[in-house]
């Protein structure tokens, strides 16, 4: 008797551990960021950003290479044998005042550009939070109607059977064709919202670091 109420309790695990596990699914999100129409219209306007700011950036660039050779030509000046005490004291001060005014260029200059590249960070923050309530909105949706009480990203799971796997009919449902060819989708993947690397990289950094203007000043 005990024997039979033992294996009915082993079937009966069994099969709840089964009900259980038809109401689980895995999704890749990855794949779904990476290919929802939002993401292709985002990584263009970034990149207008990014073009922009580097604009922006290379006009701050322009300005402290004029105020450089500014400060340049009145050092130069103020070494001049020529000069009396009373112009060399005059040429000092244009020095003085030059120097100044080209550090507080160089300090604004850096602060601005790295205003810049946080306000693009915030942008592309917002982007993919977008984009992920759209497909968490479809994938509660999708989960509802199918009876699925949990679904996980497919990356946090140690394990887990294709049939769990969700993402062709969430991708169905946002009306998102995958990439015919796997090596585009990994390519795309690695670069989702992602700023273009060498406009970002030219667009953060701080005017200075081409300019000779704080070897200069000092």
């Amino acid at each position: 008797m005990k024997k039979i109420s033992f294996a009915a309790a082993c079937a009966g695990f069994g099969m709840a551990a089964v009900c259980y596990a038809q109401n689980i699914a895995v999704v890749n999100m990855e794949d779904l960021v990476t290919n929802h129409p939002n993401t292709i219209s985002d990584k263009k306007l970034l990149a207008e950003l990014v073009k922009e700011d580097k604009q922006k950036g290379d006009d701050l660039q322009r300005k402290l290479e004029s105020m450089n050779d500014d400060f340049e030509k009145a050092r130069r000046e103020a070494l001049d044998p020529a000069l009396n005490d009373k112009a060399r004291k005059t040429a000092e001060e244009n020095v003085s005042r030059s120097r100044d005014a080209l550090m507080k260029a160089d300090h604004e200059a850096r602060e601005k550009m790295q205003q810049l590249q946080q306000e693009l960070s915030e942008q592309q923050t917002r982007m993919l939070k977008r984009t992920t309530a759209e497909i968490r909105e479809v994938v509660a949706k999708h989960a509802a109607e199918k009876k699925i009480t949990l679904v996980l990203p497919d990356n946090q799971a140690v394990y887990f059977d294709k049939t769990l796997d969700i993402t062709d009919d969430i991708m169905k449902a946002l009306n998102i064709h995958r990439p015919e060819k796997t090596e585009s989708v990994k390519d795309n993947a690695s670069e989702k919202l992602a700023l273009p690397p060498t406009s970002a990289k030219d667009a953060g950094k701080g005017m200075a670091d081409k300019a000779p203007a704080t070897g200069a000043a000092k």
